[in-house]
């Protein structure tokens, strides 16, 4: 699926003010400031790819999603997006899923808040069980989205500490169509401190997050 990006905000001589992201044939679109550079795609692809490239899981995996990922930071890498170091700078990452009829039965507002880190209680529980869930989890922001009459969602701005001490803050939008056979992630990762200082750049690209239903 290709990614179209348009400049938009020209002034008579100067630079656009954003990129805009869309993927037309899934009907999901947002908005980075121009300034935000795109994450190699073979790079997102290897860091977010489980399964051996070359398999038929991966490859029927390939025509069943679409992700992107834009980074403030002067060297865009996905590893700002996965790493358990610091990232000082935001960086956004969408992602598009057809889900198979098992996957969708599977789907809550619980399972929606829970697709990047664990959110909910009985996530944290398990993952706590498990010796994988980080220290330090605030949440903040928690609210259900219902955009149109064929989307429906939820926004989850929260933090966890990682290894090295440092806050970071995650602010997460996903939406699920009606029948619950496609999902649409934006996630903004960044340290806490630079979440707080960079506040509004992040809010916009995070509400400019739009999803259209398909029929």
């Amino acid at each position: 699926m290709a990614i179209a990006m348009v400049a938009a905000g020209i002034a008579a001589c100067g630079a656009p003010d954003y990129t805009y992201v869309k993927n037309s044939a899934e009907k999901t679109y947002f908005r980075v400031p121009a300034s935000w550079q795109k994450v190699d795609q073979a790079g997102l692809d290897y860091m977010t790819q489980a399964e051996n490239p070359d398999s038929a899981s991966a490859q029927l995996r390939k025509k069943m999603t679409w992700a992107v990922a834009y980074d403030a930071d002067e060297k865009p890498t996905a590893a700002h997006l996965f790493s358990l170091a610091s990232t000082h700078h935001p960086i956004a990452y969408a992602k598009v899923m057809h889900l198979t009829e098992e996957q969708a039965n599977l789907v809550s507002f619980d399972a929606l808040r829970n697709l990047f880190l664990p959110v909910s209680d009985s996530a944290r529980a398990s993952a706590l069980e498990a010796g994988t869930l980080l220290p330090g989890f605030e949440l903040m922001v928690d609210e259900v989205l219902t955009p149109s009459d064929g989307v429906r969602g939820v926004r989850v701005v929260y933090n966890y500490e990682l290894p090295n001490g440092v806050l970071h803050t995650f602010d997460q939008t996903t939406f699920v169509n009606n029948d619950a056979s496609i999902y649409y992630m934006l996630v903004i990762r960044c340290s806490s401190r630079c979440y707080k200082e960079r506040a509004a750049e992040i809010d916009a690209v995070a509400t400019s997050f739009t999803v259209r239903s398909k029929p």
